[in-house]
């Protein structure tokens, strides 16, 4: 049996987020992977391990009542294991009075249908 392309991976972070299923969303992340953002608000961050991602993702669940990936831009790498993903976040908080985007890119390394290695650029919140 062959493990899912990190395209349908991609898909499936996406499902779990607009289901706001933010274990199914950590499960797609490897035990010991390695999530950096070098744009975070409050300077880089790097997330190690599937509970970092859940506590993460979690937190998310708290302050925001919808999460979607709209417009994603696939692109596969030079080995079957990379994708670059564009997208643009959209989300809503505040029982829904206060919605905005946030355009991202996410450089992926997907083994065995697991995300083991992000690098996340999330750009400023636009209203």
């Amino acid at each position: 049996m062959t493990s899912p392309s990190p395209a349908a991976v991609f898909d499936a972070l996406a499902r779990s987020l607009a289901a706001r299923d933010w274990d199914a969303a950590a499960e797609l992340y490897a035990p010991n992977v390695v999530v950096i953002n070098r744009f975070d608000p409050d300077g880089p961050t790097t997330k190690t391990g599937r509970d970092a991602v859940r506590e993460f993702f979690s937190g998310l669940g708290g302050r925001l009542d919808s999460l979607t990936i709209q417009r994603p831009d696939l692109t596969p790498g030079a080995d079957d294991e990379t994708l670059t993903a564009e997208f643009t976040l959209a989300a809503s908080a505040a029982g829904g009075t206060v919605r905005f985007t946030l355009p991202a890119v996410f450089v992926m390394r997907v083994r065995d249908g697991q995300i083991i290695e992000s690098h996340d650029y999330i750009g400023p919140r636009q209203a």
